[in-house]
């Protein structure tokens, strides 16, 4: 029992150490940060899109789902509310630029349907070594269904000395594109044009484009 609870000890005192080193190489720039968040920090707890119905309701065991897909960011753009940290959010010591927005349709008639390759470049405008993490979001603002601002569909990280410079791309399918029809139980793709937007964060947005489905598209049931 004795040799369990020291084999506890020591693991919990390891992490513990881990933890110190790692903070203090992060602080004393030995290596640098590129974390970003997972999740959104709101300024008050009643700006959570899901503080009205986290709760049962009164003299009830009963928990309503009422804010739907609004949660997350999504639940934050559609309220219009401002987070303390958003979705995606990350420090850095160095800087990065973002240009150069391509959007070019990959479909040649397969029947796995339309794919499009977003690409653009990230440049280190800093002076020292440094990764960010390159956010893709698509919004679709013609649908027929309540759908959030804007979706992430992909993201990439990108490591980058100081002055240099990358080409990333990421491949965009029909399912990004795509809203699950309850109706018809299928993910289901409306014509139109989509807004891409490219940013460091789902609040900072750096590189803005358009893509366009010509027809009407389902993703299978």
């Amino acid at each position: 029992m004795l040799s369990r609870q020291c084999g506890k000890y020591s693991f919990f005192i390891n992490h513990a150490l881990s933890a110190r080193f790692g903070i203090v190489a992060v602080v004393r720039r030995v290596i640098y940060p590129s974390g970003r968040l997972p999740v959104t920090f709101e300024r008050r707890w009643e700006d959570n899109p899901v503080h009205d119905s986290y709760y049962p309701e009164a003299n009830t065991k009963r928990v309503v789902y009422k804010e739907g897909l609004f949660v997350g960011y999504r639940g934050y753009e559609h309220s219009g509310t401002k987070p303390l940290f958003p979705f995606g959010f990350g420090l850095s010591y160095t800087s990065f630029k973002y240009g150069n927005l391509s959007i070019k349709s990959l479909s040649n008639g397969e029947a796995a349907g339309p794919r499009y390759e977003v690409s653009f470049e990230v440049k280190n405008t800093g002076t020292r070594e440094g990764a960010d993490v390159a956010q893709v979001y698509v919004s679709d603002k013609q649908t027929k269904v309540p759908r959030p601002v804007k979706e992430l569909k992909g993201f990439v990280k990108v490591s980058l000395r100081p002055g240099e410079t990358k080409k990333v791309s990421i491949i965009l399918d029909q399912r990004a594109l795509s809203y699950y029809d309850v109706n018809t139980r299928q993910w289901r793709a409306e014509p139109g044009v989509f807004d891409v937007l490219v940013g460091r964060s789902s609040e900072q947005i750096e590189l803005r484009g358009k893509l366009t489905l010509g027809t009407a598209v389902g993703a299978g049931k």
